[in-house]
């Protein structure tokens, strides 16, 4: 399943996929850690609660009984 977050570049605003996930303990319990690459090229391995996600965009619903031309 393809994740997809904002770049944490600041500035960069682009797309970033998790390529990779694990687990980091601490004394504050389970941290979970993701690697990402953006379209533009950066790459992060930020704690995952960090990251920001992208709204899936959505299209809309065709008209019915509506013709064009």
């Amino acid at each position: 399943m393809e994740h997809i977050v904002s770049c944490p570049q600041p500035g960069c605003g682009a797309h970033a996929e998790i390529v990779d996930r694990w687990v980091w303990q601490s004394t504050q319990g389970p941290v979970d850690h993701v690697k990402l690459w953006c379209a533009n090229g950066h790459g992060f391995t930020p704690a995952l609660d960090t990251l920001t996600t992208q709204p899936t965009p959505t299209l809309p619903e065709p008209a019915v009984g509506v013709t064009v031309g």
